[in-house]
Order: C-alpha cells, then sequence, then structure tokens
C-alpha cells in the first residue's frame, strides 16, 4: 500500500490540484445549479498516481465543505446555545431568537453545493479506478480496494451531512463527465440517503483496514473511521443495536484506537495521530493545511492565545452555560478545553489553540478538526445501551469516558441516565460540530425546539433559494417555507 515515493508524491499533488481546477467552474446548472463539468480524457485513470490524485482532491473538497463558512462549527454546535457572539445579525437568528431566521452571511450553511463537488469525484474513483490495472498499485490489490473504500466511506460521510442537515436531498450517484450528462434531480426521502450511507460505509469497512491508521496517521479513512459512520448513521435511526455492533468493533480494537491521559486530554486536536483519533481533517502549517484567518480557531480565540488580538472573537463561551453543564469543578476539560480572556472577562473555546506565526504579525493554526474519535464512540455506546434498557452496561460506557475526566462515575439510570449522556457527550465533544444533532437524535434539543417545530421537521436547515430558483424540482424544507 506504500505509495510515499518523492515522484508519487508529485504526482498526487498535479492531479489533486488538476482535479480541484476542472471542477470548480460551472458549465451547467444541476441540483444546485453548481455541479460542474468535469472532463477527463482517456490519458487520465491509467495508474496509481491517478487514482491517489483524484481521492487526494476529494480530501480536499472535504476540507472545504467543512470549513466554508466554519459550516461544521454553524450547523453541530452554534444553535445549542453554548456560544454567544456580540455580532447583531447572528445574535437574533443564532442565539436569542432560536434559528427562527438565518445568518445571511454563513452561505456555507444554507448550500449543498460543495458536498455534492466531493460526492462526484466519489462516484468518479468509484467507477474509474477498478479498470485500473491492478499491477500499476505497489500494494496490489489491498491498496486498490483501500482507495475504493475511502472512495465510498467519503461519499457516505457526505451524505450523512446532507441527511442530518436537509433531510430530503438528491441521491447523486452516477458519475459526471460531461455537462451533457448533468440532469436536474428531485430530492429522495431522507431514508433512502440513510440506507445509502450504510451502504457507502459497509462497502467501505469491508475494502479498508485498520492499517491505515499507520500509514496515513488517520488523516486519511480507514476501516475504524466507517465504522464510526455506521455507528453514527444508525444511531441517527435509532437502530441501536446495530450501533452497538459498530462502536463495539472499534473500541476492542485496543491496538489502535485507546483514550489519551487527563493530562493529554487535547492531544487529539494537537497530534492527527493519537491513538484516541479515528479520522481527522488535519492543519499542518508544513504540509501547508493551516488556516491564516477565518477559521474556527480565528473565531474562538483572543489574546492570551492568539496575541495582539485584543477583541472579541465572533464566538465566545455562554458563561451560565459552561456552569450548569459542569457541575464538578475538577473536571479536567474545564481547564484543557476553556481558557480565560482577561481583556474582555469572556471565556473561550481553546479547543482550536495550536497556534504558530509565519511573522510576528501573521499567526496561523493547526489544530485538526476531528470528525470521529474513540470518546465520542463510547459514549454513543452509552447511549446505545441506554436505549436498549442495558444502564449497568450503559454507565460501564459512559463512566470510562468521565473517569478519564477526573469526574467519577455515575450510578443514574433511565432517563437521567439518558440526560447524563447527553450532557457528557456535550462536556467532552463541544466545538466538535456534534452537539446540535446529538440533541436532536437523543430528543434533547434546545428550549426554542418546540413541538409545534419538531412535528414540522424544523431542526432541519432551510435550502438556498439559488437552488430552489435554478431547480424547479427541490422542495424547501418544511418549517422553513415561506421564512426564508
Amino acid at each position: 500500500m506504500k505509495t510515499n515515493n518523492k515522484n508519487i508524491k508529485s504526482s498526487l499533488l498535479m492531479m489533486a490540484t488538476l482535479l480541484i481546477v476542472l471542477i470548480a467552474p460551472s458549465c451547467k446548472k444541476a441540483l444546485d445549479n453548481e455541479l460542474d463539468n468535469a472532463t477527463y480524457d482517456d490519458k487520465f485513470w491509467k495508474t496509481e498516481a491517478d487514482a491517489q490524485g483524484a481521492i487526494s482532491g476529494a480530501y480536499g473538497l472535504l476540507r472545504t465543505s467543512l470549513y466554508t463558512d466554519n459550516t461544521f462549527f454553524i450547523w453541530g454546535d452554534l444553535p445549542y446555545g453554548e456560544f454567544k457572539t456580540d455580532d447583531t445579525n447572528m445574535q437574533g437568528p443564532y442565539v436569542n431568537g432560536g434559528l427562527n431566521a438565518v445568518y445571511y452571511r454563513e452561505g456555507g450553511a444554507h448550500t449543498w453545493t460543495n458536498w455534492y463537488k466531493v460526492i462526484n469525484v466519489c462516484n468518479l474513483v468509484i467507477d474509474k479506478v477498478p479498470a485500473i490495472p491492478t499491477a500499476s498499485f505497489s500494494g496490489g490489490i489491498k491498496a486498490k480496494n483501500y482507495l475504493i473504500g475511502e472512495a465510498y466511506f467519503l461519499r457516505g460521510l457526505c451524505y450523512f451531512y446532507l441527511a442530518r442537515v436537509w433531510g430530503e436531498v438528491p441521491l447523486q450517484n452516477d458519475p459526471i463527465y460531461t455537462a451533457e450528462q448533468i440532469k436536474l434531480l428531485a430530492q429522495s426521502p431522507e431514508e433512502t440517503i440513510t440506507n445509502q450511507v450504510i451502504s457507502d460505509a459497509a462497502k467501505a469497512s469491508a475494502l479498508m483496514t485498520f492499517e491505515g491508521t499507520a500509514q496515513y496517521q488517520r488523516t486519511r479513512a480507514n476501516k475504524g473511521a466507517a465504522l464510526g459512520l455506521l455507528a453514527h448513521v444508525t444511531a441517527w435511526r435509532h437502530d441501536y443495536t446495530k450501533t452497538l455492533v459498530y462502536t463495539d468493533s472499534i473500541i476492542n480494537k485496543v491496538d489502535t484506537y485507546g483514550l489519551e491521559t487527563a493530562d493529554n486530554i487535547r492531544m487529539p486536536f494537537k497530534n492527527t495521530n493519537s491513538k484516541e483519533n479515528i479520522f481527522v481533517i488535519p492543519s499542518s502549517n508544513a504540509n501547508k493545511e493551516a488556516y491564516f484567518s477565518d477559521g474556527i480557531g480565528f473565531q474562538t480565540l483572543m489574546e492570551p492565545y492568539i496575541t495582539d488580538r485584543y477583541s472579541k472573537p465572533l464566538y465566545y463561551v455562554n458563561s451560565d452555560f459552561l456552569f450548569n453543564i459542569y457541575p464538578n469543578a475538577a473536571d479536567v476539560r474545564l481547564d484543557k478545553f476553556y481558557g480565560y480572556s482577561s481583556s474582555a472577562d469572556i471565556d473561550l473555546l481553546i479547543k482550536y489553540s495550536d497556534v504558530g506565526y509565519k511573522t510576528v504579525s501573521e499567526p496561523y493554526i493547526e489544530s485538526n478538526l476531528i470528525i470521529y474519535r474513540l470518546a465520542d464512540i463510547y459514549l454513543l455506546k452509552a447511549e446505545a445501551l441506554n436505549a436498549l434498557a442495558r444502564d449497568p452496561e450503559a454507565q460501564t460506557a459512559i463512566n470510562v469516558v468521565k473517569v478519564r475526566a477526573n469526574t467519577g462515575g455515575t450510578s443514574a439510570v433511565g432517563n437521567l441516565l439518558k440526560i447524563e449522556i447527553m450532557n457528557e457527550r456535550v462536556r467532552e465533544l463541544a466545538g466538535e460540530g456534534q452537539n446540535f444533532f446529538d440533541g436532536v437524535r437523543m430528543n434533547r434539543s434546545p428550549v426554542w425546539m418546540t413541538d409545534a417545530r419538531k412535528a414540522l421537521k424544523g431542526w432541519r436547515w432551510p435550502i438556498a433559494n439559488s437552488i430552489l430558483q435554478n431547480n424547479n424540482l427541490i422542495n424547501q424544507t418544511e418549517f422553513w417555507k415561506g421564512k426564508y
């Protein structure tokens, strides 16, 4: 499977750049009017370098999807109540007003354009790589299958985001090579989309191995990532018996995965190869991945974590929320995940505080964006066991995380245990793009999510007007009809 010689690296960079360039220009409207003409001639899709370049392009586009307007944070954290902002445009929609409007500047949260770009590259890989001669792959059929598995995983992961955010979305699994192949598609039901997630993740799990954690340092997908996706999508569907199978498949792989100690609880954000990490989006400056502005670190930090920045960041911690969610002052996460700025008298999220400096006035941030890590999987296991009325086992699972955080275990049962599991997910995973989805899944949504709104599936986000205007087969999500 090794492909890390100098010539191959150069080819990967070239091919990834080629893919992004080819995908970027718009040639014909489809889905949201921005699926693009990706023309490949017969000289491409011939070697392992071509395949590696393609999948590298898909990872790059996934990074863009997550970081555009910090979409992962806007969707997964901001509506839940832990964060505040002084931006008056955002206070009403996201913080005080219960998501009854949307912030017009955060366009990445309202459109699925970037996600379908990832999906199309994955479709191309799934379509073309099987025909590349196996002899071209230095690792033989195993390496070839692994790469195809990565495409299935990435496509499934994208569809899972789409399903949780919009519910009903187009199912586009035909590879698009030319503008003439583009078709306007209607939405498919959420169950159809999550069925696709399960199918893709299962194929990915069968094709990939755990060995990828060593080779790619968890910055590319591996069998554990596919199992993590299966665990999450089955929990989303409340098929908790299957969730338990998938969480145990990861937890029991003790030679590959393990929790960091309390002292090193922030290590997953600093070190891509932390044993706690399952799959992360890296931000290494040496690999030209660090961000210099606008990223989530710059929007949640100020001095003393970034020098010479004395203005409040766009998002800072709601201190009342923090006080209520952390009843135990000995919890190590209070010091490891949160900081304080005396100049602004505010609490800060410091998960994304691995700051370096190109020059004195040019800081950059190298913290990983974590998609899946082991603490998440333990808590998902606890949730599944509690839902299956197996509370003693659920206590054991949640207490692994609680004891690591120096809070001691819980003996709660029933609904009280369910509440404690949700609270523990907030304590452990805040700022990682999970908590609002957790609240929807566990029926622990913020107070503004009324029963009337739930009846309209009001946790879903609006679809951008540009999509609706250019594809008359697409319907606005139910709650947002007439509001957006």
